[in-house]
C-alpha cells in the first residue's frame, strides 16, 4: 500500500462483518431495501479514521459499490456514507470520484 493510499483488496471475515454493519446506512443512502447483502471484498485507507471501499452483492446478481468513512474510536466510531452506487456488475472495478 502506498502511504495515504488504499490497501490491497481484503476478504477477511472481520472486515466483511464490518462492511455488513453498514447495510442500514447504505440502504438509506440509496433509498433501497435489500434482502441479500453480502460483502464481496473491500479496501481500507487510514486517515483521521478509516475509509472503506466495498463491493457488496445484493439481490439477484446486482452489486453495490460503497465508500464509507468511520471516525476514530474517541469520536464514537460513527459511519458516514461518502459515496454509494447501485447497479454495478460483479467484475466492475471501483471508480469513485469522491
Amino acid at each position: 500500500m502506498l502511504a495515504g493510499g488504499h490497501s490491497e483488496v481484503k476478504t477477511d471475515a472481520d472486515g466483511l462483518a464490518t462492511i455488513s454493519s453498514f447495510k442500514g446506512i447504505i440502504e438509506a443512502h440509496l433509498n433501497a431495501s435489500y434482502t441479500v447483502f453480502e460483502p464481496v471484498h473491500y479496501t481500507t485507507q487510514v486517515v483521521a479514521g478509516t475509509v472503506y471501499q466495498a463491493k457488496i452483492r445484493v439481490d439477484g446478481d446486482d452489486h453495490v459499490h460503497a465508500k464509507v468513512y468511520v471516525t476514530l474510536p474517541h469520536e464514537g466510531e460513527n459511519a458516514e456514507i461518502m459515496v454509494a452506487e447501485a447497479g454495478k456488475s460483479a467484475d466492475e472495478a471501483f471508480n469513485f470520484a469522491a
